[in-house]
């Protein structure tokens, strides 16, 4: 795996002078005629470049560059849409009250309804809970109305008395404990063991600084098996943040979407304890792998 270390699950993750002659000659319109498909060739390498590189890339050409710029803008109208600026303009009435040093997500995680997005916390610097939600219409920021919303995710900051006792709140699960277990292959050279009793089922395995587990009842074992596949192939793709120590995943492969924030996404960074619970999964992964 690409972050065996870091496993940055898998809700990261992830997105990207000019000359021209000052003198005519007397050259023949085949040599015209291939200068202007020169141009045009390198206006079309200029847009592929700008769509597909986070970084800029040099223009050559006058023409280039205004192409460049139009597929900027057009990026910008597609990734920059008005529910990104509601959550840009929460975010920023909620460092003002907790600092700049707040660690919150950038994105919502939401497939629909984000400009509706509400948004209430309670706490402080060192420790908060922030609450997001999806109302009737969009209210001020930490507005009363807002309580009465039921959640889809929250976000937790925990600060603890030392190192240790973070880590140990974390409820990290090291490969020791499901030694003996019968096990199942779950794509990308991981192996998960599987400990079931009860009417009960849990797929559990480890990756790097995380221990992942996936729950599921007797009656829906494949449908754990294949979000714990789903799981790890995400995170292939999708980098959350390093743990300082360790990190844990638990997802509900029977409540997913249902209501509870049964999908938890927490780690450990010094003495805080970082954790992101939703309703859906890919909710809880964006959330998370998008949290600065």
């Amino acid at each position: 795996m690409n972050y065996r270390n870091l496993l940055v699950l898998p809700l990261a993750v992830l997105l990207v002078g000019c000359s021209s002659p000052t003198h005519q000659d007397s050259k023949t319109s085949q040599t015209t005629t291939s200068a202007k498909a020169t141009v045009s060739s390198t206006q079309k390498k200029t847009k592929a470049t700008s769509s597909t590189s986070s970084r800029p890339q040099a223009a050559t050409t006058h023409s280039s560059k205004t192409a460049r710029e139009r597929a900027s803008a057009a990026n910008k109208s597609v990734t920059q849409p008005t529910a990104t600026s509601r959550l840009a303009a929460l975010n920023q009435q909620l460092t003002k009250t907790l600092g700049k040093q707040a660690l919150v997500p950038q994105v919502d995680g939401l497939t629909s309804g984000s400009s509706k997005l509400n948004m209430r916390y309670s706490g402080d610097a060192a420790n908060y809970t922030i609450n997001y939600s999806v109302g009737q219409q969009a209210q001020p920021f930490n507005a009363a109305a807002v309580v009465d919303e039921t959640a889809y995710a929250t976000v937790t900051k925990t600060t603890y008395a030392t190192t240790n006792a973070a880590a140990q709140q974390v409820g990290y699960r090291d490969n020791k404990s499901t030694a003996g277990l019968p096990t199942v292959d779950l794509g990308h050279q991981i192996t998960a063991h599987i400990d079931a009793g009860a009417g009960q089922r849990y797929i559990m395995w480890n990756e790097g600084r995380w221990s992942l587990t996936v729950h599921a009842n007797m009656m829906h074992e494949d449908a754990g098996v294949a979000l714990a596949k789903q799981a790890v192939a995400t995170f292939e793709q999708v980098y959350l943040p390093a743990p300082q120590s360790v990190g844990a995943i638990t997802f509900d492969a029977i409540s997913s979407g249902s209501g509870p924030l049964d999908q938890v996404i927490q780690w450990q960074a010094g003495k805080v304890v970082y954790q992101v619970k939703a309703q859906e999964i890919a909710t809880a992964i964006k959330m998370a792998a998008s949290m600065q």
